[in-house]
């Protein structure tokens, strides 16, 4: 089942390399933050917005370390969105999506 979500809420802090739409640079709250939101960027971007099952997968397995790494509410955010990627009921990740860039986007 393919996940949806929508292309303008989409994390907006990315890594140098793995900007996923234009706009500007932020910087991430954490080093696992930053790692989390610069996974999620890529597998977006090499996906097309449209995250299937083998992609949501690995993006949850990958996100595992940053979250492991994270503590408090960026650990609970970070391991929200990994644990929704593979819940074959949620089909749309933007709750999760704004929940990560609120506590690991710009300003937080």
């Amino acid at each position: 089942m393919a996940k949806s979500m929508a292309y303008t809420a989409a994390v907006s802090v990315a890594a140098a390399a793995s900007l996923l739409m234009p706009a500007a640079r932020a910087q991430a709250q954490s080093a696992p933050c930053a790692k989390a939101v610069e996974l999620v960027n890529a597998a977006v971007a090499m996906s097309g917005g449209s995250l299937d099952a083998a992609t949501s997968t690995a993006l949850s397995h990958r996100l595992r370390v940053p979250a492991d790494l994270a503590q408090g509410e960026e650990k609970r955010v970070i391991t929200a969105y990994a644990d929704a990627l593979i819940d074959e009921i949620i089909t749309d990740l933007d709750p999760y999506t704004d929940e990560l860039n609120r506590f690991c986007g710009t300003g937080s």
